[in-house]
This record gives C-alpha cells, sequence and structure tokens, in this order.
C-alpha cells in the first residue's frame, strides 16, 4: 500500500509538471516587410490639388518592395487664413482608409508649402493652433495607421527652418539671428497642441535635438525608468531630414559632443528616422553610415531621397545590410518548451531572440504565445509579461504563464504572435511581426510557428474543482452584460479579448448583480475573469448586435 501511494504520488508529480524539450531556429538572410520599419515612400497631398493614394501603389510597395511605410506629407497651402476644408478633412480619410486597407502605415507631416521663396510660408501660431484642433479627431480616428507624427507646421516643408512668422523667429534655426525664449515659446505651443491632438500611445519627432533641449529645459537624455510613459519627454524623438550631409548634418546639430551622447539614449526609446539630402563623401559613405544607424537606432529611411546617396550604398553593397537592419529584425536563436502538461498547470517558456536592427519597436506591441489545437484549430492566445519596445540586442525570457480556463485536452501547436495592439487590426497578418528564422512565419495569421507541440492533459485530482456560480445575461450580450453571482462585492472583475488583451468597461453594483457597459464593444467573444485572492474563474460571453 505504501508503494502504491508513492507511485501514485510520483505519477502525479510527474504529470502535473511540465516536461520540457529545447529547440533551436536557423536564422534566415531574406529581405521581408515588417510593420513600422524600413524604408518608406515619400507622398504628399496639396490643397491646391489633392492627389488621393492608390490602393494598389500602396500593395505593390509592401507586396513588391517590402515597404510598409509612407511619409504623408499634407499641404494646407489654401487654409493659411482659414479653416480646413470638409472636403480636405474627407480626402484624408480616405487616404487612412487606404493605407489600413493595403496593410500599409505613415509617418504623418503637416505644412504650409513646399517653396521658401512664397509668402507667407506658413501660418500664424494662432491659426495652426486652429488647425491642430481641427485635425484631432481624424488623427485620433486612425492611429491605428499612424506609426509616428512629425512636428511639421512652422516653415516650408514643415522643417522648422524657412518659416515667414516672426513669432517663431524669422528664419529661425541656425540663422544669424538666434531665436528668442518667446520664439522657443511659441513653438512649444504648437508641440503641446500636436500631443495633445494625438493618443498617448503615440510619440512625435521634432527636427533637432537642441529643439528639444530648448523647449523643455532639459539636456539629460529620457532614463529608460520614464521610457513609454505619457509624459512630454518620453513622447517627443527626433527625425534628420540631412543625415550625413555635412559633419553637422546641414545644422541638425550644434554640438556633436554632446548631442551624440544625448541622441544614442534618447533613441533606444524613441523614433529615429527621416532621409539624406546630399552627397558627403566623408560621411555618406557605408561605414559611417551604418555605425550611425546603429548608435542613433533608425527605424525608417527615405528610399527616394537623396538618389545619389542611395544609389552609392548600393554600388559599395551597404543597401541590402541597411535595409535588413533599418528598425527592428528579430531571431528566435532558441526555446525551451514543455513537451506535455496538465490543465490548471503552468506554461513554462524560454525564449532566446537576438535582434539584429538597428532599434526596437518604437510602439507598444504585446507578445502572446498561441496554443493551436492540432484537430479542431481553435487558437488560444496567451499573454506575455514581455515587452518587444525593450529588446535590443540578445534577449533571454522565461515566464510561467497560464492556461486558459476554457481550453481543453488536446494537441496543441505553439506559436508566438506580436500583433497590432489596435484592436481595428490586430487580426491583420500584415500588422504583425515576423521572426528572421526559416520556415516559420505563417502568413495567413502572422503567427510565427515555433516549430513544436504540447499535450495538454487533463488533471488528475482527488476531486474535481468546483467552478463558481455565474450568471451572465442577455445571451448574447448587446448594449449591457449583468453578472450575477454570489458575494459580487468580494470579487475583482477583468474583461479581455478574444486576444488576451485587457478591456476597460464601465460598470455598476446592485447587490450581487454588476452590470457592465458593452457599448464600445465590436461583435466578437470576450471573457470575463472573476478573481478574489483564493479563486480564479472565467467565463465566455459574445456581443452580437
Amino acid at each position: 500500500m505504501r508503494k502504491l501511494i508513492t507511485f501514485l504520488g510520483v505519477l502525479l508529480f510527474m504529470i502535473g509538471s511540465a516536461q520540457t524539450t529545447t529547440k533551436t531556429y536557423t536564422a534566415s538572410s531574406d529581405v521581408f516587410s515588417n510593420p513600422e520599419r524600413g524604408f518608406y515612400k515619400h507622398t504628399e497631398a496639396h490643397s491646391t490639388g489633392y492627389n488621393l493614394l492608390t490602393q494598389s501603389s500602396l500593395v505593390s510597395y509592401r507586396q513588391n518592395q517590402n515597404i510598409t511605410l509612407i511619409l504623408r506629407v499634407f499641404y494646407l497651402e489654401e487654409f493659411v487664413n482659414s479653416a480646413i476644408s470638409q472636403t480636405y478633412l474627407n480626402n484624408m480619410q480616405t487616404d487612412f482608409n487606404r493605407m489600413r486597407n493595403a496593410g500599409i502605415k505613415c509617418v504623418v507631416r503637416f505644412a504650409y508649402g513646399d517653396d521658401e521663396s512664397v509668402s507667407p510660408r506658413d501660418a500664424t501660431k494662432v491659426k495652426m493652433l486652429e488647425h491642430i484642433a481641427q485635425l484631432k479627431p481624424v488623427l485620433e480616428s486612425n492611429i491605428d495607421v499612424i506609426a509616428t507624427f512629425q512636428t511639421g507646421f512652422i516653415g516650408t516643408w514643415g522643417e522648422w527652418y524657412y518659416t515667414s512668422q516672426a513669432e517663431f523667429g524669422g528664419y529661425g534655426y541656425n540663422s544669424s539671428t538666434p531665436l528668442t525664449s518667446a520664439n522657443y515659446a511659441n513653438r512649444k505651443n504648437v508641440v503641446d497642441a500636436i500631443l495633445n491632438a494625438l493618443p498617448n500611445s503615440r510619440a512625435i519627432q521634432i527636427r533637432t535635438p537642441k529643439f528639444k533641449q530648448q523647449l523643455y529645459s532639459t539636456t539629460t537624455p529620457l532614463p529608460t525608468g520614464q521610457a513609454h510613459t505619457n509624459s512630454s519627454l518620453a513622447r517627443i524623438g527626433h527625425h534628420n531630414d540631412c543625415f550625413l550631409s555635412s559633419n553637422s548634418d546641414v545644422g541638425t546639430y550644434s554640438n556633436v559632443t554632446t548631442e551624440y551622447p544625448y541622441l544614442e539614449q534618447e533613441t533606444k526609446y524613441l523614433p529615429m528616422g527621416g532621409e539624406t539630402c546630399a552627397v558627403f563623401d566623408s560621411r555618406t559613405n557605408c561605414t559611417t553610415a551604418l555605425l550611425e544607424m546603429n548608435k542613433f537606432h533608425w527605424s525608417y529611411l527615405n528610399l527616394d531621397y537623396h538618389p545619389s546617396v542611395i544609389s552609392g550604398w548600393q554600388t559599395n553593397d551597404c543597401f541590402f545590410e541597411i535595409q535588413n537592419r533599418l528598425g527592428y529584425r528579430f531571431e528566435l536563436t532558441s526555446a525551451t518548451l514543455p513537451t506535455q502538461i496538465t490543465l490548471n498547470s503552468q506554461l513554462p517558456v524560454t525564449l532566446n531572440l537576438s535582434n539584429k536592427g538597428f532599434s526596437a519597436p518604437f510602439n507598444e506591441r504585446n507578445a502572446y504565445i498561441v496554443l493551436k489545437n492540432t484537430v479542431t484549430n481553435v487558437a488560444y492566445p496567451i499573454l506575455m509579461d514581455a515587452d518587444p519596445r525593450y529588446w535590443l540586442g540578445t534577449k533571454s525570457i522565461t515566464e510561467n504563464l497560464t492556461l486558459p480556463t476554457d481550453i481543453v485536452p488536446g494537441s496543441y501547436k505553439m506559436y508566438l504572435h506580436l500583433p497590432d495592439v489596435e484592436s481595428s487590426i490586430a487580426t491583420r497578418p500584415e500588422y504583425a511581426v515576423r521572426f528572421a528564422n526559416t520556415n516559420m512565419w505563417e502568413s495567413s495569421t502572422g503567427y510565427n510557428d515555433l516549430n513544436h507541440t504540447v499535450i495538454v492533459n487533463q488533471s488528475l485530482s482527488i476531486a474535481d474543482n468546483t467552478r463558481l456560480n455565474v450568471v451572465l445575461y442577455p445571451v448574447p450580450a448587446d448594449n449591457i452584460l449583468n453578472v450575477e453571482m454570489d458575494a459580487a462585492e468580494d470579487y475583482k472583475f477583468t474583461v479581455y479579448n478574444s486576444l488576451g488583451q485587457q478591456i476597460k468597461l464601465n460598470s455598476t453594483q446592485n447587490g450581487n448583480k454588476v452590470s457592465f457597459d458593452t457599448q464600445s464593444l465590436s461583435n466578437g467573444i470576450y471573457f470575463i475573469q472573476f478573481e478574489n485572492g483564493q479563486t480564479n474563474d472565467s467565463r465566455r460571453f459574445v456581443v452580437r448586435r
């Protein structure tokens, strides 16, 4: 009898504990597209004759040139002294719709003209602020396809230099007349308005390091502990539109001794991109280009300009490396994964990866382990704690994940999935991150195949766990979901979508009934979790209107 009890104990331990194996993966040198990184195409829209984007061209960029970004410069020539017309705003919306349909994102900039000889070259500060307030609803509605936003507005091309408005400082930066404190204050008003017009999830880019330092009275680069927060300093990155084109990048730097280390730290956590503007042999060469793109964590670069610089890189055989390394390029080297686990147990996962790109992703992006049943093809995403925005160099990530409460015993293929966080495009494979490994990418889903199968067994216990007595109605839910359960006031309620992303809903409680406002939810499947420190349970519900 004693031997039997011992045997059963060992058996329970073996089944209840995950058995693991280590998989190794082969890196790929292939050129392929990934969201929010790489070479971009320059596009413009003018109020004097709006040229709509064509969806076929956008699709071609992505499919034939591996380009997922465009720069969209919206010129407001006709509105220097008036409100932006509804026709222009409607055209903008059409552009954003076509980007979304094509699987493309954009870098946005606004300007009032592209000719420094024309006057006025930009609007007054008051009019700019009115325009930014007018644009806010359009920007908020389309933030899913806006990767980042260049401050623009001031000066020809929105580059903060050739301004005709004295309140911004005449010809402005690097001219014979230095900017005054009042000039900087007026420019800061514009930047603050842009930050307010965009959701906190988006960073913007300012033209030079000195502008950020002067506007926000700091020479200290963004520390790691403040990265990816809602503060202004954590949301203002940089763009360089004369990269490598002189010793100072044509006025981008006022003091390289102090600004180089400043920018090197800043760009670990903020978007960095732009374009070259002229050949300058001592800097536009491959050696310096690769060195500085790596140092300053470049995410994107204009493919169209300057053509002589681009062709020089092609001739000298560094174009391919730049193309592959702009932004992030994740390679999975190995993973330790369970071969079998039981229900109600942890899923242990170790991922060893290397980022061969110049930078990490600059926008929020979650990582999921996905378990897909080999018989039913039902997929169960499990959210990881890891944040890809901090994946620079080599990383080893170990987590013990909790299995979904509704998963059933069976055989499951394992995947790694890094989708976009915006619900409008979260299920689109074009917006998911592809790893640079052979035999891994699943183009139909945007999953990275870990080439491994895990067996989920029924848990062994003396008695089955008793689930909470919970009633949900109406079924399906429409604009409200009611939850009735004993001692409802003792429980914490958390709602998730089918990707495992947490959703905040307003709720009211009346005794043992809690009512959730589901008007903001689109049709689909959701999960509600109940937790009180001792009990952790969940239920699935459907929203349908």
